[in-house]
């Protein structure tokens, strides 16, 4: 049954990270609530059969079903870390649907950081809220130990910051983090995502003298973390 759960889970993961990637494209544009999905090239309106996520984009090649155009590969990379973001949350608790409110809202920024490398600071204003609404009840609970993983590394954010050499968001991202899960798990997302963003340097992916949209590597970070419960 767990395993089951599990995959559940999985599958609203897919689909609230498939249509993460519609907000983040459409906010301030057009309605991403009430209108159906369509393709960004033909503007045909997709079926049901087109939306299904992960799967879709297999049975059609990576391409639109009409105008065949191809389909970036990032969408199914997207849904799929959805899938493995939400698989363990419970969502009949209201922590559990906190954790897929806050989860939910980094995404969003993740996407929005990777396609314009910025991202809107609403996107991630009910994690902050769900964030600071926790700190506040658990505020008794913080320890010695909380304080000495937190100060250090918020000293480094800040110091960086002011020489120019990281965004503000991703101190905001990390302040999240923070406050809801612990200052551990912040630290250990954001060293996995140090790591895969160095890999991808080594590789030759990326290149020194380009702008990095980190925040997509935080979520990994992150969803690695998550996974490793």
């Amino acid at each position: 049954m767990n395993l089951l759960y599990q995959l559940t889970n999985f599958l609203i993961g897919t689909c609230l990270a498939s249509h993460a990637c519609v907000i983040a494209e459409r906010a301030g544009k057009e309605d991403f609530i009430f209108t159906r999905s369509k393709c960004t090239n033909c503007k045909q309106q997709l079926s049901l059969l087109d939306e299904i996520p992960l799967v879709s984009y297999l049975m059609l090649k990576g391409r639109c079903h009409y105008c065949k155009i191809h389909i970036p590969c990032e969408y199914f990379l997207v849904e799929f870390l959805g899938g493995f973001a939400f698989c363990k949350i419970d969502f009949s608790s209201i922590s559990g649907i906190n954790t897929a409110l806050v989860l939910f809202s980094l995404l969003l920024a993740a996407i929005s950081d990777y396609q314009s490398k910025e991202f809107d600071v609403a996107f991630i204003v009910p994690a902050s809220i769900i964030a600071t609404i926790h700190l506040l009840v658990n505020f008794k609970k913080i320890s010695s130990v909380d304080l000495i993983h937190f100060f250090p590394i918020f000293a480094l954010f800040v110091y960086e910051i002011f020489k120019n050499r990281l965004g503000c968001g991703d101190l905001l991202v990390y302040l999240i983090l923070a406050l809801y899960f612990s200052p551990q798990f912040a630290n250990l997302a954001f060293l996995v995502a140090s790591v895969i963003l160095i890999i991808f340097f080594k590789i030759g992916e990326l290149s020194s003298k380009d702008s990095v949209a980190f925040l997509p590597f935080i979520y990994i970070g992150v969803v690695t973390q998550l996974l490793c419960k």
